[in-house]
């Protein structure tokens, strides 16, 4: 009787440490997940310059146009990175939407 309580006892003390465990990891695991995401738009570049708006209607158009050119999953890839160039070198979105698709690809280029 004496060790089955032990042995209840220590079962209860290891689940015990994995709650705690948990409660470091989770919030850590949080934090970690919320940071990528939220960087991904509010901490590049173009955000200095650009609304929101304006970065997902760039790489969507760049996305169209690049596409024919280097197929869509790479023009995700690199239009997502050129957004970035492209804004630190026309601050003014009307004047980034006005460049021509061979500027797209030199940006696009850049990001390799």
């Amino acid at each position: 009787m004496h060790r089955s309580l032990s042995i209840k006892v220590y079962i209860l003390y290891l689940n015990l440490q994995d709650m705690k465990r948990y409660k470091i990891l989770l919030p850590v695991i949080l934090v970690t997940v919320i940071a990528i995401v939220s960087c991904k738009t509010v901490g590049r570049i173009a955000a200095k310059y650009w609304l929101k708006r304006e970065i997902k209607e760039f790489v969507s158009n760049c996305e169209d146009k690049a596409s024919a050119l280097i197929g869509i999953e790479k023009a995700r890839k690199y239009c997502d990175c050129s957004v970035d160039l492209v804004a630190e070198q026309y601050h003014d979105y009307q004047d980034a939407k006005r460049i021509s698709i061979l500027e797209i690809i030199d940006f696009i280029n850049k990001c390799k």
